[in-house]
């Protein structure tokens, strides 16, 4: 079956699965030359396929309030999550009703299956934050918001800097306790998975923290992340769950005040219900 066919095929049996476990509670325009961006009219975001397994996102407030993965695409040979089709646009639409198209450089994918719409920057609009991938630089997760009628990069994570690396996120969330939002992910959680923390700002990402020996996906599955957020301790300010990388212990971590493994039990496919 060629890829025009399956995705017809596919698109009536869309994933509804979206575990915002990457759970929603670089620098910027490294690549604004080289993306095609266009403005479309209400009705074409319906027109628009996602890409299979994939999840349409959607939210309330203003700015970003759905989007979607589209535009497949084999061109990234990789596969990590389930086939070999990837994302070549994504398609958005705004609480005005407004839909934007943005096309990756033939260089670029997404390189996953749920777009996650929070408000990163803390304007008080939605921003949209999805995985990016470069041929011979992997991946990196970028943020793209809506400004001046565009939808543009606001900010985006280094690329891991080889090709076929790929990153698993794990959420959104103030994970320090100052108001600021934070975004975080599992770098090759498939070879030596690690943490990694980033926080926004004065625009752009900071790291803030890292740990190595977590691996929050397997090769092949379409669940993008497994990994659970949640005030583990009581004090306040949101705790990470992942499993270790040899996937037998799930392991809780707080980054307040600072990083501190709070606890490791034997992993139960229901901790990350």
């Amino acid at each position: 079956m060629g890829l025009s066919a399956m995705r017809d095929v596919l698109a009536t049996t869309v994933s509804r699965k979206a575990l915002i476990a990457f759970c929603v509670l670089g620098s910027a325009g490294a690549n604004a030359a080289t993306i095609s961006v266009s403005s479309l009219s209400a009705s074409a975001f319906d027109s628009h396929t996602p890409i299979p397994h994939s999840d349409i996102a959607q939210s309330d407030g203003d700015g970003i309030v759905k989007a979607m993965l589209s535009c497949a695409t084999e061109r990234y040979t990789h596969g990590v999550l389930g086939d070999a089709i990837e994302a070549g646009c994504l398609v958005v639409e705004d609480n005005e009703g407004s839909v934007f198209k943005l096309d990756l450089p033939k260089s670029q994918v997404f390189e996953d299956l749920i777009p996650r719409i929070a408000d990163v920057n803390a304007d008080g609009k939605n921003d949209v934050v999805v995985v990016r991938s470069e041929q011979g630089q992997g991946a990196a997760l970028a943020v793209f918001n809506l400004s001046q009628k565009q939808l543009k990069l606001l900010v985006d994570t280094p690329s891991i800097g080889k090709g076929n690396r790929w990153l698993a996120p794990v959420g959104i969330a103030d994970f320090t306790g100052d108001g600021v939002m934070d975004v975080a992910y599992v770098q090759t959680p498939h070879i030596g998975g690690i943490l990694k923390v980033w926080s926004f700002v004065d625009g752009d990402f900071v790291e803030i923290a890292q740990s190595r020996g977590f691996s929050n996906h397997r090769i092949g599955d379409t669940r993008v992340s497994t990994s659970k957020l949640a005030d583990r301790n009581n004090d306040g300010v949101i705790d990470i769950a992942l499993p270790d990388q040899r996937r037998n212990n799930t392991v809780w971590v707080t980054l307040f005040p600072e990083f501190t493994v709070l606890e490791s039990n034997p992993l139960s496919s229901q901790d990350f219900d």
